[in-house]
């Protein structure tokens, strides 16, 4: 079986190819044959469909080799979110295969191999002091996966402030963050888990090599799901915005008000 994941929540998209093989809900093989990272900020639009063909062209493969979609389905750039959930429904629909939604939390927290009682954090820019996060440990998986996330912080949209109270309790774990979210928030991270006799030593950041969404994770938690039966038609592959938009919000505002 070969999966074609799509990423496009953060700045850049990414696209990989892999090759899974499952049985009885367990991935029996999983390998990423093929991986292609954008270096445009936030230009999924002009180069998500090129880097597709690219991917295919480089590794010997056709578009009509894929047997599984797998897309990012958010949180994150709501722009973003929208072109992979349309890319990945338009191919689907086209070749006649089935969609993987995959949370976009639970695949960035898998790009960090957690040891021991780590906590991991991804955090995405909300704006307006609000991010889309979650806090997941790490699990061993008894299958060529080899590893999967369990959320101690169920994944949502939050205040900086009321992500850090629900990390409190936490504390005498090690909390790694990752996601753009720490280079917008760090300062005011810090500032709260001073507030809340937090130890700082203990709070790290992901490198920047794995900080951020990526198409390989996609693809991984991607072969789990479809191993476990959670695949969809295109027409039920769906965005997870966890908010409204900003202009559906200000269009709301102005209707309520009159």
């Amino acid at each position: 079986m070969y999966i074609l994941a799509i990423e496009t929540t953060g700045a850049f998209a990414s696209v990989a190819l892999a090759e899974a093989e499952w049985e009885s809900g367990k991935v029996t093989k999983f390998d990423v044959i093929g991986h292609i990272e954008g270096h445009d900020k936030f230009s999924h639009l002009q180069n998500l469909t090129p880097q597709i063909e690219r991917l295919m062209k480089e590794n010997g493969s056709q578009i009509d080799d894929v047997d599984v979609i797998a897309v990012s389905c958010g949180p994150g750039s709501f722009t973003g979110i929208r072109i992979g959930i349309s890319t990945g429904r338009a191919l689907s629909q086209v070749l006649g295969i089935p969609c993987v939604s995959v949370p976009s939390l639970d695949a960035q927290a898998l790009r960090y191999a957690a040891k021991g009682n780590e906590i991991i954090c991804p955090i995405i820019d909300a704006r307006r002091n609000q991010i889309y996060g979650g806090g997941f440990c790490m699990k061993e998986r008894d299958d060529a996966i080899g590893r999967e996330v369990e959320a101690v912080i169920p994944a949502g949209p939050y205040t900086v402030e009321e992500f850090m109270n629900l990390l409190a309790p936490l504390k005498n774990n090690m909390i790694v963050f990752m996601g753009d979210g720490i280079d917008k928030y760090g300062e005011l991270i810090a500032e709260f888990a001073s507030k809340l006799e937090m130890d700082l030593s203990r709070m790290a950041i992901a490198e920047e090599a794995i900080r951020y969404q990526d198409a390989n994770t996609v693809a991984l938690l991607g072969a789990s799901l479809a191993a476990e039966d959670e695949t969809c038609g295109f027409e039920e592959l769906k965005p997870e915005y966890m908010r409204q938009a900003e202009a559906e919000r200000k269009l709301k505002e102005k209707q309520k008000n009159g």
